[in-house]
């Protein structure tokens, strides 16, 4: 098929694509990493977990719970009309470079889309998983025998076990935070490639017949 030929709709369906499969990619030790340190709590660490229960509300903030709920509903908005409203959408790109408005109108959309997807693909977070362990493992030890032997012999002045809630809910707060920001970030994105589709689909309704 020729390039001017290429529908641009399907293209983007396939750019969506494309980057879903290479985040996966660039991400999976964080994944993974993120995996094995869930799996390993909930199978060696029951008295940290059980610590954990009553703060875990801190990560589901309005800061985290909005910005996931505008990726979810920009995500289904985005296929819902590329597959199902519009399945016959079709813009070639010999049309769109055809005319200097239409060209401007892509690049309008295209070219932020673009330096955030690949700003991201570039810049890939990490956490130490091997210290992270550590940590848990140390909080874990405070929370048994030992914490109680030491909350006896302080005759309760020094109690382990809220100097381990108040770290842990230090750490879930940095987490929220964290992921606040990443939902943002992440937020940023799908309004991006919304915005992008959105203009080639006005590009398709300007220019059908009838």
């Amino acid at each position: 098929m020729p390039l001017a030929d290429v529908n641009l709709i399907r293209l983007f369906d396939l750019y969506l694509v494309l980057m879903m499969c290479i985040s996966l990619w660039r991400r999976w030790r964080v994944y993974a990493d993120a995996v094995r340190l869930g799996w390993s709590t909930l199978r060696t660490r029951k008295r940290l977990l059980g610590r954990l229960g009553p703060q875990v509300r801190l990560l589901f903030t309005r800061s985290v719970v909005v910005p996931l709920a505008v990726v979810a509903l920009l995500t289904v908005v985005q296929w819902v009309c590329s597959r199902l409203v519009w399945p016959q959408a079709l813009v070639p790109l010999g049309d769109v470079g055809g005319a200097w408005w239409k060209l401007l109108l892509v690049l309008v959309g295209l070219i932020p889309m673009l330096g955030v997807d690949v700003y991201f693909l570039i810049k890939v977070g990490r956490f130490d998983h091997n210290s992270t362990a550590e940590y848990l493992d140390y909080a874990e030890k405070w929370l048994g025998w030992r914490g109680r032997a030491v909350r006896v012999a302080t005759a309760g002045v020094v109690n382990p076990t809220k100097i381990v809630d108040a770290e842990v809910r230090k750490g879930l707060e940095y987490l929220g935070q964290t992921a606040s920001w990443a939902m943002l970030w992440t937020s940023v994105q799908s309004v991006l490639r919304v915005t992008f589709g959105l203009l080639v689909w006005l590009l398709w309704v300007t220019n059908r017949p009838g």
